[in-house]
């Protein structure tokens, strides 16, 4: 077979002619285009890596965010519970005083009441049983009954202890006022000239003594100087039974025994 090398190099010389036209107008377009691709798509990637490193740096700050909103609100949320406690303490506190205050209240106003009551019960008894004690031993009173307290009276008064014998000797020395003896009737002579005798045997004293017929006694004798008194009536008696009464009332207890003292200096 015969070789046209004519024919061969023709065709080789097309060839590169065709492959400098190609890479003219076809290579070097397609690789700039695959290299303006490439930059592209690298641009791309990089601008997605800077998109992606923002949002990385966005989602760390929001998960920062987060955690501290978590963290704020938890305390928040602590804070609140402290503060509502301590403000339920306060008001469970309060309303606790406030009914403390209202039952002390209500009670010393049921206390009030009932003392009331009972002073108000106290007072109209013993306001009944010695007006009528009263009136009875003023109408029994007579002229025997009389003649027997001063007796007893003169008794006491020589019966006096030292102590009240000297308080009252002494009162009556440092005195320039006559010795008052009051009664609930009038004194017979006889009866102030006993009085008088008497006086002067206990207390060694010679004054003047005044008599004076005193209707808030009862049944009784009463001598007095320069504030010291020495008395014997049955009102001391009635005035026991009424502190008598007076103390069962208030103590709502059985009554108690008083002694029987009824001469007494003050």
């Amino acid at each position: 077979m015969l070789i046209d090398w004519f024919t061969v190099f023709a065709q080789l010389v097309n060839f590169l002619i065709l492959m400098a036209l190609l890479k003219r107008f076809l290579y070097k377009p397609i690789m700039q285009a695959l290299k303006d691709r490439e930059a592209k798509i690298a641009q791309q990637l990089e601008e997605a890596r800077e998109i992606k490193a923002a949002a990385e740096r966005e989602r760390i700050e929001y998960v920062e965010k987060i955690e501290r909103f978590e963290r704020q609100r938890d305390g928040l949320l602590k804070q609140v519970h402290v503060d509502a406690a301590h403000e339920r303490e306060k008001l469970i506190k309060a309303a606790r005083t406030e009914s403390d205050e209202l039952r002390f209240a209500w009670q010393q106003a049921l206390q009030n009441e009932q003392k009331r009551l009972n002073r108000e019960l106290m007072r109209n008894t013993r306001e009944e049983v010695f007006a009528i004690s009263r009136k009875t031993l003023a109408d029994l009173a007579s002229v025997s009954l009389e003649q027997r307290i001063c007796e007893v009276f003169l008794q006491r008064l020589h019966a006096l202890a030292d102590s009240d014998k000297n308080r009252l000797s002494d009162a009556i020395q440092v005195s320039s006022d006559p010795i008052r003896v009051r009664s609930a009737f009038a004194l017979m002579p006889e009866q102030k000239n006993a009085i008088k005798q008497a006086v002067s045997d206990v207390f060694k004293v010679n004054a003047t003594i005044e008599f004076d017929v005193d209707a808030d006694q009862i049944s009784g004798i009463e001598l007095s100087a320069n504030g010291r008194k020495l008395s014997w009536n049955i009102a001391g008696y009635l005035q026991d039974f009424e502190n008598s009464i007076g103390r069962a009332l208030t103590a709502k207890t059985v009554s108690q025994s008083h002694s029987g003292t009824d001469t007494h200096v003050v």
